[in-house]
């Protein structure tokens, strides 16, 4: 278990008064033992060399002193009799070096071997589209060693055609290249991934048979197969026909029956074939289809309905004349090809005419809708008691502006801002609203931000002022507008030009420190006023240290108190005062006096307030 620093100070002691026991060349008292580096970082099995300066009270070398040195935790790093600390394992721990009595203590940190490289096998691997296949990677340290437990991170650059996962499998995914890359602490490593696509071993054509009327069509399906019937997408089909007079195939597989008789229709897949017969029939009208049966379309667009003149079994019957005609032409009209367009807002029927057959349609026509409404002018910035006038613009899907609609206006928050059922917006107060235009149910918006009104001037009092050394004035700033008005609730800044005579708080509170002039100066929002303060008083005469003795154990302390007096005796409160340590290394001293003792000894401890200086000595014992 790791000792505490006390403990390891207690040890040190016992050590010290051990040595005492030892002589050397040299005679003279042993005032400190410096240890450097003072700080040191080593990896594990790593070594780094301390060495030990020891000095007399004049700060002399004492360079025949016998050095013993000690390590806090061996289990993490041991420390030879000459300074070479050995790094065991990770942790933080101190080594001290003693003699005379004295000692010095360094700090060693010991860190993991860093990763110095990344081995990735196999260095490169083809698979098929869907294969899957584990990579591996080695970590190791500069001296070749695997090293083991490091966090390994895989990345692929191309995840279309390749991913992998956390531990390093790879997946394939589409035809292409890949690189893998695994990454440790900083470290990397590649392999290349090569993705072919899986070959076609067989063609499954659906329907296996068909029987068409002369004119029909038949969508037919080709599946390319791999060798274990698994179906395989993506690929490229070849259709042909071997009685183009009978039946023609498009490169979509669409068969369209030409005449009476039978044909094979095949289709190939990468030098692989599948094939279906197709028996072609003639077959008489029977009944016009249009579809789609009802139609809807908005004023101005179009709709595409088509006529299907069919035999007795519901086939399409080939080279059919059809013509379109509409019940109303100011609703709806319809060309040749069956392409509706909406006129106006109605209903109207059209129909299909085949011969002496027919079939109709219904067609409703709908006014444009909003699809979005624009508000300007956008995100406009006002101050209180401004005004800003919005506009709202309906527009159609398309973007086509659309006139003559009813414009409903609100505000998300009319304590900041209102608006009026025209668009004008008043800022009421400082902060954010959103404005809301509805036009038949679709809402458009804008952001407004209220602005406060800016300050324009800033007055400082009183404008001048006399105080003396120690002493406070409390300074206040005014703020008013451009029109005159007075501005509250905003921020103000203080500050001195000559910090050393008069200081100023947030508040505006200024301390006198020493004789002298300062400007004081407050600051809003760019805005600036000034006023002079004149520090007069008696100089600093006497600092007195209390209690000027005291004597303390070993991680021990007290508090010291520093009284200053002008040159009348008086008292001067709040005077600043700093403290210092003549021997840091036996006892130290903060900002406010309070000693800390560390190793036995005796330690000067002065406080200081301008010329004055006053004294405490500190034991240790």
């Amino acid at each position: 278990m790791k000792r505490s620093r006390c403990g390891l100070i207690f040890v040190l002691l016992a050590s010290l008064t051990c040595s005492k026991d030892s002589t050397g060349p040299e005679s003279g008292a042993v005032e400190s033992v410096i240890v450097s580096p003072p700080r040191s970082t080593v990896a594990v099995g790593a070594q780094v060399a301390l060495a030990a300066q020891v000095l007399d009270g004049t700060g002399n070398a004492m360079f025949t002193r016998p050095v013993h040195w000690a390590s806090e935790d061996e289990a993490i790093a041991t420390v030879s009799s000459d300074g070479l600390v050995t790094a065991r394992k990770i942790g933080t721990i101190q080594v001290a070096a003693s003699t005379g009595g004295r000692s010095g203590i360094a700090q060693v940190t010991v860190t993991a071997i860093p990763v110095a490289s990344v081995r990735v096998t196999p260095e490169n691997k083809s698979l098929l589209v869907e294969e899957s296949f584990q990579f591996t990677a080695e970590t190791r340290a500069g001296s070749g060693g695997i090293l083991t437990g490091r966090v390994i991170t895989w990345s692929s650059n191309n995840e279309g055609v390749a991913t992998v996962s956390a531990n390093g499998t790879v997946t394939a995914l589409a035809p292409g290249g890949a690189i893998i890359t695994a990454s440790s602490e900083g470290k990397t490593d590649q392999a290349s991934v090569t993705v072919s696509a899986i070959p076609v071993a067989s063609v499954r054509v659906t329907p296996t048979s068909q029987t068409l009327i002369e004119g029909q069509t038949a969508q037919l399906q080709a599946q390319p197969l791999d060798v274990a019937g698994k179906t395989l997408t993506g690929r490229v089909v070849m259709w042909s026909t071997n009685r183009p007079n009978v039946a023609t195939v498009t490169s979509t597989g669409l068969v369209i029956a030409q005449s009476p008789g039978s044909a094979t229709i095949t289709a190939t897949v990468e030098g692989k074939t599948g094939t279906t017969s197709v028996t072609v029939n003639a077959r008489p009208p029977n009944a016009v289809v249009v579809t789609p049966a009802q139609v809807l379309v908005q004023q101005g667009a179009t709709a595409q309905v088509t006529a299907q003149v069919l035999d007795d079994l519901g086939r399409v019957v080939p080279n059919s004349t059809v013509t379109f005609s509409s019940s109303d032409n100011t609703i709806a009209t319809v060309s040749s090809t069956g392409l509706v367009s909406g006129v106006s807002a109605g209903k109207a029927t059209i129909t299909a005419t085949s011969g002496s057959l027919s079939g109709t349609a219904q067609v409703t026509v709908t006014p444009i809708p909003v699809s979005r409404v624009v508000v300007t002018p956008a995100s406009p910035v006002l101050t209180v008691g401004r005004t800003v006038q919005l506009a709202a613009q309906a527009l159609s899907a398309t973007g086509q502006p659309l006139t003559g609609r009813n414009v409903l206006w609100s505000s998300s928050t009319p304590a900041v801002a209102t608006v009026t059922t025209a668009g004008l917006v008043t800022g009421v107060t400082t902060g954010s609203a959103v404005i809301f235009a509805s036009i038949d149910g679709v809402l458009g918006w804008t952001d407004v931000t209220i602005m406060p009104v800016p300050v324009a001037s800033v007055t400082v009092s009183p404008p001048t002022s006399s105080v003396t050394v120690g002493q406070t004035v409390q300074f206040s700033a005014v703020l008013k507008d451009a029109s005159g008005n007075t501005l509250s609730g905003r921020v103000i800044s203080w500050s001195s030009d000559q910090t050393g005579v008069a200081t100023i708080t947030s508040a505006g509170l200024v301390t006198a420190v020493s004789a002298g002039s300062a400007v004081i100066t407050a600051n809003s929002e760019g805005q600036v006023g000034t006023a002079t303060v004149t520090v007069t008083g008696a100089s600093l005469q006497t600092l007195a240290v209390q209690p000027d003795t005291a004597t303390i154990a070993p991680l021990g302390s007290v508090q010291l108190a520093a009284v200053v007096r002008d040159g009348t005796g008086a008292v001067i409160n709040n005077a600043p005062v700093s403290w210092s340590s003549g021997s840091p290394l036996i006892a130290v001293v903060d900002s406010k006096g309070l000693v800390s003792a560390l190793l036995p000894g005796t330690a000067v401890i002065t406080a200081t307030s301008g010329q004055a200086t006053g004294t405490a000595t500190i034991t240790v014992k």
